[in-house]
This record gives C-alpha cells, sequence and structure tokens, in this order.
C-alpha cells in the first residue's frame, strides 16, 4: 500500500530517497514551470537532480522554430520530451514536470520507474480551472481551450485517486502530496537523500 502524505501550509521542504522519481503535476498553469524555475534555476547546478520541464525544451526549440505555429511541432516536441525522460529514467534523483491527466503518459512513467528500480512519487499543485487559465494568460501561453477543458474535467478524479492510492494515478507510486498554489509558493527545497 502507498503512503500518502498531505502538506500542511508551514512546510518549507519535501525530502526523498537519493534514487527518486517525483513527478511534478498539475493541469496547465497550475505553477509547475514557475516552481521549477524557482526550485531548480535554468543554468545552476541541481546537485545532481535532473529536472525535465517540458516549458524549458519549448523555450530552446521556439528560437528555431519560432516562425512555425507551434501547433504544427507541439507533438514532436512532446515526443522528444518524453523521450528524453525515459532515456534518462535510468537513475534518480529526478523531477519531472508532467500534467498528468495523459492516462497513457502515467503509464509509461510508472513501467520505466519500476523497470529501472526506481521509487516514484508525485506532488500535485491543484488549483481552480479559472485560476489556471490565469496563470497562463500571465506567462503568454494559453492552452487550447478544448484541451483545458480536458485537463480540467480529468482532474478532480486524478485527486481524489491520488489521496486514496497514488499507485491508482501512476503505477507503483509510493506517495502523494497535494499542494495549493501558496502552500507550493512556500515551498523553498525538494530534496534527496
Amino acid at each position: 500500500m502507498a503512503t500518502n502524505l498531505a502538506v500542511v501550509g508551514a512546510e518549507e521542504e519535501i525530502r526523498y530517497s537519493g534514487e527518486a522519481v517525483v513527478v511534478l503535476a498539475g493541469i496547465p498553469g497550475a505553477g509547475k514551470s514557475t516552481l521549477l524555475r524557482r526550485l531548480y534555476p535554468e543554468d545552476s547546478d541541481h546537485a545532481g537532480v535532473q529536472v525535465f520541464d517540458s516549458e524549458r525544451l519549448r523555450a530552446r526549440w521556439m528560437r528555431v522554430l519560432g516562425v512555425v505555429p507551434y501547433s504544427y511541432w507541439r507533438p514532436l516536441l512532446h515526443l522528444t520530451y518524453y523521450a528524453q525522460v525515459l532515456t534518462a529514467m535510468k537513475s534518480g534523483p529526478m523531477v519531472i514536470h508532467d500534467c498528468a491527466t495523459r492516462p497513457w503518459v502515467r503509464r509509461l512513467l510508472g513501467w520505466r520507474a519500476k523497470r529501472a528500480g526506481l521509487p516514484l512519487h508525485l506532488i500535485l499543485i491543484d488549483v481552480p480551472g479559472e485560476v489556471a487559465r490565469d496563470g497562463q494568460w500571465s506567462r503568454g501561453r494559453v492552452v487550447r481551450t478544448s484541451s483545458m477543458e480536458t485537463h480540467c474535467r480529468r482532474w478532480p478524479q486524478l485527486l481524489a485517486k491520488a489521496t486514496e492510492d497514488p499507485g491508482q494515478v501512476v503505477p507503483g507510486a509510493r506517495s502523494a502530496i497535494v499542494l495549493s498554489r501558496r502552500q507550493a509558493s512556500r515551498l523553498q527545497a525538494i530534496t534527496f537523500r
């Protein structure tokens, strides 16, 4: 049985074992990339922690492909991102940015972590859909309405499963921590020992 964890508002650090894989999840605009930028700045040493954020890959590609509409190269970006994540999932620690609302991705992450013998944990940033949409507008990147509706429709079920048994969300997940945006903004570190 997976261990469920709760985080209170005063929590400043979340600790995992040195080989852990952490999936940082939330609907688009929840604040995942913002949290990763704050805890793991792109051009700094992360003390051995591998950080995967599709937004970082998108920004690099944008420099070259920016003249082409994003909708044309989005599938290739996602394919490349998940290929990089799965290839790197040989040893931890690692933090993976994912919305977690795509069942096939969750199964794939769980399968790969199990195959590599790595413990997998979830951190879920829970924000209402309208707050997430405001977050998208503030960063200048808005998810298509139909896609956002799908994410928002799936999210409550995913949260319920995560609090009951994280393994229902990502097969093999050992724990799930649910943070509000305010709690995420107070988080000072995700550490691995």
